[in-house]
């Protein structure tokens, strides 16, 4: 029989911990499409960030019962980086003062309050500059580079649907470690779905002001809870799509990456003016590939806008046009 020492058991039982802890992380809500692990040693010295793109799901073709067209819109989206001391929201549990906020009035100043005094548990938080934007104007945003490390491995994100009682979208303690090769993933796709945050009795998109007292623990809509009028509900009427998808790809070292104002993770031309000889790929150097989610928002865009996919075509016609006119010039 082999005798395990004092020192060897410890290490035994803090690698067992650290690997429960991974698992509990990992019982979130999100589909997660992409999840592709890197070759960054979860360990290096290396500073480490993500930079993201929130997309909007969340329309009236794609949840058409009383859609608010014209105040549609998301308030944030806020990320943070973590410890799992600091979870401000978790299924099946009442949500902190910071999150009721957010949820209800679309304000992240009391959630990002929460984080400071933490005693650090939160590496860093980023949320888009503007604070929010209209549905109607916009399909996405992008979200300035968000650091983590070793200690603080695991990413949040949240964003309030307004208007609404206190409805909301995100993921919690996603782990950005790969659990086999204990390396950061380099890109992440991440599909989001609606949350009620128990804070108000509300039943509707515009519900009068109904505060419960005391809350009601958390939960994702699903077909059984989604309100009964039909609101978050898809066109068939017995599903709850998601609203959301975020996509993340690693940077390491100082050096971020310069986002245009176009969606280049959905589409690495779209700030090229040779959209034909462009190179078509991403940091990672994969190709690009929209979610049937996504292709749906950018077939269907909101009145006369013009979606970020036709204005991709849209601006291949008119290298094609000047091309064919300087031709018959020449």
């Amino acid at each position: 029989m082999k005798l395990v020492s004092s020192a060897g058991l410890l290490s035994l039982i803090v690698a067992t911990l650290f690997s429960l802890e991974s698992v509990n992380a990992a019982v979130n809500e999100e589909d997660v499409l992409i999840e592709n692990k890197g070759i960054t040693s979860g360990q290096t010295s290396e500073r480490i960030a993500y930079q993201c793109t929130f997309r909007n799901l969340w329309t009236k073709n794609r949840q058409p019962v009383r859609f608010p067209e014209e105040l549609g819109r998301w308030a944030g989206p806020i990320l943070w980086t973590h410890t799992l001391q600091f979870q401000p929201w978790v299924r099946d549990k009442a949500v902190t003062r910071g999150v009721e906020k957010l949820a209800e009035d679309g304000f992240t100043d009391v959630l990002v309050q929460e984080m400071e005094q933490q005693g650090g548990q939160v590496k860093d938080h980023q949320e888009y500059p503007k604070g929010q934007f209209f549905v109607r104007e916009r399909d996405f945003v992008h979200i300035p580079p968000i650091e983590a490390d070793f200690t603080y491995p695991y990413l949040s994100m949240m964003a309030s649907i307004m208007p609404s009682p206190d409805w909301y979208t995100g993921f919690y303690s996603f782990w950005l470690i790969d659990d086999y090769t204990r390396t950061w993933y380099d890109h992440l796709k991440i599909q989001v779905k609606p949350w009620d945050a128990g804070t108000d009795a509300g039943a509707s998109y515009e519900s009068l002001e109904n505060d419960l007292d005391p809350p009601l623990p958390i939960q994702r809509f699903v077909p059984r809870n989604a309100p009964e009028g039909g609101e978050l509900r898809g066109p068939d009427g017995e599903t709850v799509p998601v609203v959301g998808e975020i996509e993340c790809f690693l940077v390491v070292g100082e050096d971020d990456i310069i986002m245009p104002d176009c969606d280049w993770f959905a589409n690495p031309c779209c700030n090229e003016t040779d959209t034909v000889n462009c190179n078509n790929t991403l940091p990672n150097g994969a190709v690009p590939k929209l979610s049937p989610e996504y292709e749906s928002v950018l077939a269907n865009p909101p009145g006369d806008r013009p979606s970020a996919g036709v204005m991709m075509h849209a601006s291949w016609f008119m290298v094609a046009g000047l091309a064919v006119t300087q031709w018959i010039l020449d």
